[in-house]
């Protein structure tokens, strides 16, 4: 097996750091982590599949390792060619034919705009999956949010002024076990501050992505913890139940926001479920 961490520099120059382990097998995974983390939480993935596929995981940029301000974008949907260099790059360098597409949270709306409106007929995701995409957002803003034309956030969004904001996002929630939330903290990694803009950007992308179907042409599964509070449930049961009907969608009941990271009552079935979705010979041979 081939495993390495390197940098893979993009068209506009920024460098993106990878992990990437190649097994020789005729199908890769490219996974796209979540909001203020990097690639490293998401171990689970090399665990669960680095027997049957090559794996590609990386560092958006402003994340990790990546280089760019820290957790900050000027345009969200930079994270899509971001994602579509990473596919070209892989295609070219190590001749990949064939793959498919994981996200976590931020990273499964990266993953769902990149279908929506990237992804090349001629070389095209064999099968998509995401999780807790952020159709919604919880509370009192999310309300705000849902009932404000977006025309107002994309306002909002193209304002250069921006500030790190933290305590938006209780780190409790992520899971049931106590840890993970120490863990986070203590993971130099991690941002606790996002940038106002990528937020401001983060909703109106989630407003514009969410605001008709993906269309995906090939299987496409979404799941979400039935007590997820850093995104809205309620929006995104919405949105796979009566507007993007076409994809397979699961609630894993009692689950918080990271079900890769819950307790092992409500991480096995998950981890079930994804394996059940990825082991088959559809994929692997």
């Amino acid at each position: 097996m081939y495993s390495e961490h390197k940098f893979i520099k993009l068209s506009d120059g920024t460098e993106l750091h990878a992990e990437i382990r190649e097994s020789g097998k005729p199908i890769w995974i490219i996974a796209t982590h979540g909001i203020c983390e990097h690639l490293g939480r998401h171990s689970y993935l090399n665990e669960l599949f680095g027997h049957d596929f090559n794996i590609c995981q990386y560092d958006l940029r402003g994340h990790g390792r990546s280089m760019g301000t820290k957790c900050h974008i000027k345009d969200f949907y930079q994270y899509m060619r971001d994602l579509h260099e990473i596919i070209l790059f892989l295609r070219k360098t190590f001749r990949m034919e064939r793959f498919a597409l994981f996200g976590h949270s931020m990273g499964g709306l990266i993953t769902c705009g990149y279908i929506k409106s990237f992804a090349k007929d001629d070389f095209y995701p064999e099968l998509v999956f995401v999780n807790a995409p952020p159709a919604g957002f919880p509370g009192a803003l999310g309300e705000l949010i849902k009932n404000t034309p977006n025309k107002l956030w994309k306002y909002v969004a193209n304002c250069p002024l921006s500030i790190p904001l933290g305590g938006l996002v209780d780190l409790n929630s992520l899971s049931h076990d106590p840890m993970i939330k120490e863990d986070y903290i203590k993971d130099d990694l991690n941002c606790l501050k996002p940038h106002t803009k990528l937020l401001f950007e983060m909703v109106s992308a989630s407003n514009e992505i969410f605001s008709s179907p993906l269309n995906p042409k090939c299987e496409m599964h979404a799941t979400i913890g039935s007590e997820d509070e850093v995104v809205n449930v309620s929006s995104v049961n919405d949105y796979f139940t009566t507007v993007e009907k076409s994809v397979h969608y699961k609630v894993f009941e009692n689950s918080f926001h990271e079900i890769h990271n819950e307790i092992e009552k409500y991480r096995k079935p998950y981890f079930d479920h994804l394996t059940s979705v990825f082991i088959d010979k559809r994929y692997t041979e």
